[in-house]
């Protein structure tokens, strides 16, 4: 098995963290982003210009750049950075030159027009005459540079294809594993004095990282904050988008779930590969002095072994992942009970079980980890995971149009029937919740007409103040319910009756969990609803609107009745249309113009009822006949080499007509391309009787693998995709 840098690196990397444990980032290896940072946790000058922690003798020059900033002075703010620069450097206030240096290559690089190219060339020419003791810190953010620019430009590199053309000096014109490989050679050569930096406290750079909600303890040494830069971006997901298709893949039965001891043991890199791909590690065991879990303080080891796993988590493959991922978060958790970083292990193996729908286990996990240890990031993040499985949750779904009446007749089965034989012609109320028990309900009479008075949103859109208005509003009818318990925290579907005492007309239904419908710590639903007895059927058909009036109880087409429509104009107005009346079948028909939307209404014997929403009607012009290949392939992935069975069959297609024949003794030629549309081969078919043909393809072995297509060159038109790539061959 093969495998790419930035994997190798990034495993490699996580080994020797653990032995020289001067690292430990939780966030590096893919955690959820609700994980606490800490303060090495984003370079400023990498994202913007923002407020400094200034030095005690250098507060007069910061204050007058910020100024000359705020009064779009970018020259200005760049002269008074000059002082703050040379000063910073002769007092070996490390972080605070870097701070300004990166400030001032930004705001060099805005008045030259913002543009990447120039902010990294001449942080480039800082670079080669910086102090040994911020280079490293300048390649960091160097190679930050270069991810952030491929991030915003992500669809420009994804388009590209690699050549075997070596790039010029213009990193805009690079392809992707080009520009990766120049963020790798950047991060590496800022890791390359490991042992000084593993020296220098982070607390050295204060002034140019950020404070996050952790201790320094957890990854105390400038390396830790490089060492975590750099695994950033190998773990990312773009780094798939850069490997070959033999890349290294990890099994979930590898060593990345045993434990740290077995996992330093590992060999990643067969010792088969190329040397630059065995070794590429961001550090190297043998050049650091080994300080683990027996040290003193094992936060940093800790942290890392919860990185280390996580990231097996995100990436690795197998039925059994979930399962030893577990085994391995417990037994980290027993080793290590007493330490509150037990507290964010039991959060994740919190996470999985709740993944896994086991909501009853993953919130007793949870509650160990925020009874254990309260105050701290693990215990908060479990007490956040208890109260989300706690949460209530409501959702109401009901018919739209309510007919509540009841009458004699001989009832459908699956309805309900009283004494008298009336069945329930109501519909019904589908309640959707979780950790709720009761649940209340409010029939607000409201004026549909309201709605078409100018800039007035619909019904399903309500402003906050129209919901607050509702809830003020004295209610029509009210009722609650009971509702099973859902002990296992899991959403409940549950069926309730609607009321039958509401009079016609148009209301808002609003359910609540609280009895006084008050917005603390409660869900408010609101939905509209007519009760009638009319019902309004309307279809878009052949550039008009056409529509049905009936009888909602029997059924029976109502005639004579009025129908109006409105459509919205760009002022916001409502504009009424010339009312129209349903002929003896009920039926009416409406012209509608292009790209206007148009509300319904009708009336009938002071009966009443409005649209749902908005219908349009689109003049779609008619399908023309047409002849067409469809191809059909044995699998959908091939090894180069294999051979591709395929076989297509040619049709004649009129869909006005609803004709489909096959196309007998059609001549056609098909052709075989690769990802890059050049041709590899061509064969000519003849249809049988029946319109099929069938033949084969080799996959290539001398081309760029990946995505290929088998198409009609000749004939009718078609075309299928193939997918050709290594995969793992079954032993």
């Amino acid at each position: 098995m093969k495998t790419n840098t930035a994997s190798t690196r990034l495993q490699a990397g996580v080994k020797g963290l653990l032995q020289s444990c001067s690292f430990g980032l939780i966030a590096v290896l893919g955690l959820p982003a609700e994980t606490p940072q800490s303060k090495a946790a984003a370079l400023l000058a990498f994202v913007s210009i923002v407020p400094v922690a200034w030095a005690a003798s250098r507060d007069a020059h910061w204050k007058e750049v910020d100024e000359a900033v705020r009064k779009g002075l970018p020259k200005t703010a760049i002269e008074k950075l000059e002082p703050i620069i040379q000063g910073a450097l002769k007092d070996k206030a490390w972080g605070e030159a870097t701070k300004a240096i990166a400030r001032k290559i930004v705001l060099e690089g805005n008045i030259q027009g913002n543009k990447p190219e120039e902010k990294i060339i001449r942080l480039e020419a800082e670079i080669s005459k910086a102090p040994k003791e911020i280079a490293p810190l300048l390649d960091t953010i160097l190679a930050n540079w270069y991810w952030h620019y491929f991030q915003q430009n992500r669809w420009r590199f994804m388009q590209r294809t690699q050549t075997t053309q070596a790039p010029g000096k213009d990193f805009t014109t690079w392809d992707l594993p080009r520009l990766f490989a120049e963020i790798d050679r950047q991060f590496q050569k800022a890791l390359a004095s490991a042992d000084t930096l593993k020296k220098t406290p982070v607390s050295t750079f204060d002034d140019l990282l950020q404070k996050g909600s952790l201790p320094d303890s957890y990854r105390p040494m400038l390396y830790d904050f490089i060492a975590h830069e750099a695994l950033k971006f190998y773990s990312s997901a773009e780094q798939a988008a850069a490997k070959p298709e033999d890349a290294f893949e990890l099994s979930a039965e590898s060593p990345v779930f045993d434990g740290a001891e077995q996992f330093m043991a590992w060999n990643v890199a067969p010792a088969s590969l190329p040397a630059d791909k065995q070794a590429g590690s961001l550090s190297h065991p043998e050049d650091s002095p080994i300080v683990n879990q027996h040290d003193q303080d094992a936060s940093a080891f800790i942290d890392t072994d919860l990185a280390r796993l996580a990231y097996g988590y995100n990436v690795a493959f197998g039925e059994e992942k979930n399962a030893r991922y577990k085994t391995a978060l417990k037994a980290l958790v027993d080793k290590w009970a007493d330490h509150e970083l037990s507290a964010v292990a039991l959060h994740h193996w919190a996470r999985v079980v709740q993944s896994e729908d086991a909501l009853v286990e993953a919130r007793k996990i949870a509650l160990r980890g925020a009874n254990a240890f309260p105050n701290s990031a693990g215990g908060k993040l479990c007490r956040n995971l208890v109260s989300e499985i706690e949460a209530k949750a409501v959702a109401i779904t009901t018919e739209r149009v309510w007919n509540c009446q009841r009458r004699a007749g001989v009832p459908p089965a699956q309805t309900q029937v009283d004494s008298q034989g009336r069945r329930d012609a109501c519909p019904a109320l589908e309640v959707r919740y979780r950790n709720v028990t009761d649940i209340y309900f409010r029939a607000v009479a409201y004026d549909w007409n309201i709605f078409l008075q100018k800039n007035h949103s619909r019904p399903e859109s309500l402003s906050e103040a129209e919901r607050k208005e509702l809830l003020a509003r004295q209610a029509t009818f009210e009722w609650s319910a009971k509702l099973p318990a859902t002990a296992d925290f899991k959403e409940r579907a549950e069926a309730l009756p609607a009321p039958d005492q509401l009079k016609p007309g148009f209301y808002f239904l609003i359910a609540s969990h609280k009895p006084d419908f008050s917005e603390t710590d409660n869900q408010i639903a609101f939905t509209d609803i007519w009760v009638s007895d009319l019902a309004l059927v309307l279809r878009p058909r052949d550039g008009n609107i056409e529509g049905f009036l009936l009888d909602a109880n029997s059924g029976e087409p109502v005639s004579g009745a009025e129908v109006m429509a409105w459509h919205l104009d760009n002022l916001g107005n409502r504009v009424a249309h010339p009312a129209l009346t349903t002929d003896e079948n009920g039926f009416f028909t409406f012209k509608a113009n292009q790209n206007q939307n148009y509300l319904f209404r009708a009336r009938h014997n002071g009966r009443e009822l409005g649209s749902q929403q908005e219908y349009s009607a689109y003049r779609y012009e008619r399908q023309r006949a047409y002849d067409q290949t469809i191809f059909f392939t044995d699998r959908a992935i091939y090894r180069p080499g294999q051979t591709i069975q395929y076989k297509g069959i040619c049709l004649h297609v009129d869909q006005e007509k609803d004709d489909y024949d096959a196309l007998a003794d059609r001549e056609l030629t098909v052709v075989f391309l690769d990802p890059n549309s050049k041709a590899i081969a061509r064969q000519t078919h003849r249809c049988n009787d029946y319109g099929s043909f069938s033949g084969s393809f080799a996959a290539p072995r001398d081309r760029v693998l990946g995505q290929m297509r088998i198409y009609v060159s000749s004939g009718p038109g078609g075309q299928a995709n193939v997918n050709v790539r290594l995969t793992p061959q079954r032993s």
